[in-house]
């Protein structure tokens, strides 16, 4: 019965502590998919995505900071796509670097600005489970954040 009542107020948590790092990141990911709903909507995986999201669900569930990192992987590969199909006008050193090229797209009009926001804050996560000690990234979490880097690639693909 404690079981149950504790599961549910997993995602309540801010922070969890290992050692001297604090970690924010299930609180993060629960908000993000909540502010990813209202602001880019909830587009629905594309049919070339479900196996991947198969594959990432069950890579979360024993190496969850994989899982994120092959989920921001396939953001960053839609990004360089689009940016291409859409004639993003870039230094070639700019097509390196995923921020950098976000942020041109949304100068020129090519994204919208919630989902620069989206690949901000997505970013800001990969950053926390890099660097976040073995072992204290929780797989649910793991599994939620590869939801939301799937649903940018494809709210990503949607518009081109």
């Amino acid at each position: 019965m404690l079981r149950r009542l504790l599961t549910t107020l997993v995602p309540l948590i801010r922070t969890s502590k290992y050692s001297d790092v604090e970690l924010p990141f299930g609180r993060e990911v629960a908000e993000l998919k909540i502010a990813t709903a209202a602001s880019i909507g909830s587009p629905n995986l594309e049919a070339k995505q479900q196996p991947m999201w198969e594959d990432l669900t069950r890579l979360a569930s024993v190496r969850p900071r994989t899982a994120i990192l092959q989920a921001w992987q396939q953001v960053e590969a839609t990004l360089t796509r689009v940016a291409r199909n859409r004639h993003v006008e870039a230094a070639p050193a700019v097509w390196q670097m995923s921020m950098v090229l976000g942020a041109v797209m949304l100068n020129q009009e090519k994204i919208s600005a919630p989902q620069y926001e989206l690949l901000s804050k997505l970013r800001q996560l990969v950053n926390e489970a890099t660097h976040a000690p073995v072992d204290t990234i929780n797989p649910d979490d793991a599994v939620q954040f590869v939801g939301l880097a799937l649903r940018m690639a494809s709210s990503l693909d949607s518009e081109s």
